[in-house]
């Protein structure tokens, strides 16, 4: 079957995979990559939004301090030139009161920036907030793409786009199919993830991406994400992983999500057909 045909029917069994570089323009992942470039692109003039934001606020708070010393020092100014007597006043002259009017007028120069300041921060604010929105309907486009194109099929979450299958395959055939759409059998970091994929596999069997084929007791993903066995530890079926009756039946060195222990984990024979997760890690 075409790859094309899995965008069209979804209850089809998944089409065998493509040499990896040569996926169809209207993927899914690929325009979702291309989302993602977008999303990347306002999260960087957030960035720097916010960063001049912090710069207005700094300059703006010295402008403010330095009203205060100035407005001060007028005041002290002012004390001092009020007369005590009429010689008094004479003698301070027209100098004194020329340097009184300087410092006022300093005083309006300054208030005239600290306007000009405020004037800048509401602007950035208001482009912060521009970016957010736009940010959020690229978000929201994404997510449309998806619930529309693969109904079922792909899963968008923490920023990775995940597939679910339909059909059933070895290990090694579903690990083919996740690369040939430039991802791999998923991989799970948190508790929060495994919740996730608990929640989607819709009380089937489904192949993750950790094997131990190269060394018996040395687990590691297939995305080359680290495996951390003590975190990993409560993912475990209990007794899991036994790698059961390996002179009979030739050992068990794949992992998939059992729904019959709360889809928990338990090793299984690679040659054993199930649905399978891939992940397209976005970051």
């Amino acid at each position: 079957m075409a790859r094309d045909n899995i965008y069209a029917n979804m209850p089809m069994t998944e089409a065998a995979p493509q040499p990896k570089g040569n996926p169809p323009k209207t993927s899914v992942p690929s325009q979702h990559r291309a989302q993602g470039i977008v999303t990347a692109v306002l999260l960087l003039l957030g960035l720097a939004l916010a960063t001049s934001l912090l710069a207005v606020t700094l300059l703006y708070l010295r402008a403010q301090s330095k009203l205060q010393t100035v407005e001060e020092a007028v005041q002290k100014l002012q004390v001092s030139l009020q007369p005590v007597n009429a010689s008094d006043a004479s003698a301070k002259g027209s100098d004194s009161l020329q340097l009184l009017d300087e410092a006022q007028a300093g005083v309006r120069l300054l208030k005239a920036q600290l306007g000009n300041v405020r004037a800048a921060y509401g602007e950035i604010q208001i482009r912060l907030d521009n970016v957010s929105a736009a940010q959020a309907a690229v978000q929201g486009r994404c997510c449309d793409v998806l619930k529309t194109g693969f109904p079922g099929r792909w899963r968008f979450y923490g920023g990775n786009l995940y597939y679910f299958s339909q059909g059933k395959k070895s290990w090694d055939e579903a690990e083919q199919f996740c690369v040939s759409w430039n991802s791999h059998l998923t991989s799970v970091s948190s508790q929060a993830e495994q919740e996730f994929l608990s929640s989607e596999n819709q009380g089937e069997a489904h192949w993750i991406g950790l094997t131990d084929r190269e060394t018996e007791g040395s687990w590691r993903w297939a995305d080359g994400t680290e495996y951390r066995a003590d975190a990993s530890r409560r993912f475990w079926a209990e007794n899991e992983p036994n790698n059961h009756d390996p002179k009979n039946d030739g050992g068990e060195d794949c992992v998939h999500t059992d729904p019959r222990f709360r889809n928990l984990w338990n090793d299984y024979k690679c040659t054993e057909p199930f649905r399978w997760i891939c992940k397209e890690a976005h970051g």
